[in-house]
């Protein structure tokens, strides 16, 4: 008997147990559905945090700290420190600062093209057209990160006297979309630390989309200036201050960065020096780790689901086995070797498992493709979807599953193999 032979009449098997064989294949298509939701979440999470990577980080850059401990959670303390003028103190926490002596250093580094200085301040409050008023802070445009406008846009960096300003404030401030904010006037109101205020006119360039509810952190209340106007700001407010000229993290350019070995060399000179230093990279191998660790735990239980549907189609193969008893006989009477005794139950325990898997998986995917607008929408996941499928990976986790299947059915068929076919045919 060839396997086409053996592959027609498992098939006439099992349809003629319909009903026992779909229960079977739906324990094992459970799953299916699982590993394939999973898969599927975690390729559109990291898809979407090497998004956010991309348009929030400078491929060629570092972000420098005067601490090393600073990225691991640390360089914080509320211990009275001996004195240093790179301590601040913020909230009764001292905190290591860069100052202007570190940024000369940075930039002195073999391999660093420049030094970026955010100049991030806190302003009193920001006004539109409606005359209301809103907190929030400045920064400088750093013309090497990508960024993503739903209106206007920027090419290069940002001409003194103009602003980006995230779609946050359009319905705040009194601007009726996007579009019709291109042009219009934002007034931004600053304090001096020492005494004073002053009130600054700026014209919109361009609108920021939404970030993701799944970012948090204030860029959806920070205005992008040019570093100029930044500064202007920044001097302005923090002059005469023992904060002036000091920075929790500087970004540093690396020369040719988008070598990597370059950007890893720079990196490591930066690091034997005693500062912190973080690529793109590094904080994309955080994010694809919180997404590896959440894929884990899913997984488990999609595989505790496998194990009971392992012995599921042990239990059903044996059955399948004691029923057909007399069959078995009467096939080995007529000549049918045990070894194909044993491949006729292995593909049919190979059927039950190929139709949880591609049951369970066409399943996830067409949920997944229903749901995908929703989830993007309740999450404010832009044009990203959470549940990406790969064809790839369907295909092998079917596989997988059929193989899974395979060996639950070993079993079974060695069973089968080895009935006496005299006594198989006796037996009632």
């Amino acid at each position: 008997m060839n396997w086409g032979d053996i592959i027609r009449r498992s098939g006439r098997a099992i349809r003629q147990a319909k009903i026992r064989t779909l229960l079977t294949a739906a324990a094992l298509a459970v799953g299916g559905f699982t590993l394939t939701a999973t898969l599927a979440a975690a390729n559109g999470a990291r898809a979407y945090g090497n998004k956010l990577i991309d348009t929030n980080f400078d491929p060629s850059s570092l972000i420098v700290a005067k601490n090393k401990n600073v990225f691991g959670g640390g360089g914080t303390t509320n211990k009275p420190q001996p004195y240093s003028s790179s301590f601040t103190n913020v909230g009764g926490k001292t905190i290591n600062m860069l100052d202007q002596q570190d940024l000369n250093k940075l930039a002195s580094f073999p391999g660093v093209q420049s030094v970026f200085e955010p100049y991030t301040t806190s302003v009193q409050y920001i006004t539109g057209p409606n005359g209301s008023k809103y907190t929030g802070s400045v920064e400088a445009f750093n013309p090497n990160i990508s960024h993503q406008y739903a209106a206007g846009g920027v090419t290069g960096n940002i001409p003194e006297g103009k602003v980006v300003v995230p779609a946050d404030y359009l319905s705040l401030l009194g601007y009726k979309n996007a579009q019709s904010a291109i042009g219009q006037n934002i007034n931004i109101q600053v304090r001096q630390i020492l005494g004073g205020q002053a009130d600054k006119s700026y014209t919109i360039m361009a609108i920021l989309t939404p970030p993701s509810t799944l970012i948090g952190g204030n860029v959806n209340s920070t205005l992008f200036l040019n570093a100029n106007d930044a500064r202007s700001i920044y001097d302005y407010v923090n002059k005469g201050t023992i904060n002036y000229n000091r920075f929790l993290t500087a970004i540093v350019r690396v020369k040719d960065g988008t070598n990597q070995a370059k950007l890893n060399a720079v990196q490591n000179e930066i690091k034997n020096a005693g500062y912190g230093a973080e690529s793109a990279k590094n904080a994309q191998a955080v994010i694809n780790q919180i997404v590896n660790v959440l894929q884990i735990i899913i997984v488990v239980f999609g595989l505790i689901t496998l194990v009971a549907s392992f012995f599921g189609i042990v239990n059903t193969q044996y059955i399948s086995v004691l029923e057909r008893t007399r069959e078995i006989g009467l096939m080995k009477a007529l000549g049918m070797s045990s070894k194909n005794v044993s491949k006729l139950f292995i593909v049919e325990a190979a059927w039950i498992g190929g139709i949880g898997a591609v049951l369970g998986s066409i399943v996830a995917i067409i949920i997944g493709v229903l749901i995908n607008p929703w989830i993007s929408n309740k999450i404010n996941f832009s044009n990203s979807r959470l549940l990406l499928f790969r064809p790839s990976q369907v295909i092998g986790l079917i596989i997988f599953l059929i193989i899974i299947a395979v060996i639950a059915g070993l079993l079974p068929a060695r069973k089968a193999a080895k009935l006496d076919p005299i006594e198989a045919l006796r037996t009632e």
